[in-house]
């Protein structure tokens, strides 16, 4: 059995519990009820604000480039990693080539390629056997 001394500061909690019971629901009656017609304005608002930023982003891409580079007069012609991070990258600008290493935070110019010096990279490659057998059997399966 529970001894009386147990049992005696738990009873005068009693009245408090039935105050707070008594003052969480007057705060229930006044919250205001949200109705279902209220849901699907608030569930409606939101698409349409997803919607919106969506085409502005679109528009964005469109009609103010988007790309980092826009102008046809800069390429990458080739690279080559070096390192874990590290890359030498032959880059043409208009009709000039540069040489130039690319690493986290930095570019530095390793060597401009003077006129005449210009570098071509071969416009056909050679085709691996694999690259040839993917070719014949994604031929094979195309219904035409």
């Amino acid at each position: 059995m529970i001894p009386f001394r147990y049992i005696a500061p738990l009873l005068s909690l009693l009245p408090g519990l039935a105050l707070a019971q008594e003052q969480a629901d007057k705060v229930q009656n006044n919250l205001p009820h949200t109705s279902a017609e209220q849901m699907i304005k608030m569930v409606l608002g939101l698409l349409f604000v997803l919607l919106l930023i969506f085409l502005l982003a679109w528009l964005f891409k469109r009609y103010l480039g988007g790309g980092v580079i826009a102008n046809a007069s800069l390429k990458a012609i080739a690279s080559v990693s070096v390192g874990q991070k590290e890359r030498v990258v032959l880059v043409q600008v208009g009709e000039r080539q540069l040489l130039v290493g690319v690493a986290p935070g930095q570019v530095n110019m390793l060597y401009p390629v003077e006129k005449g010096e210009e570098i071509r990279l071969p416009q056909t490659y050679d085709k691996s056997p694999f690259a040839e057998k993917l070719r014949q059997s994604l031929t094979r399966m195309d219904p035409q």
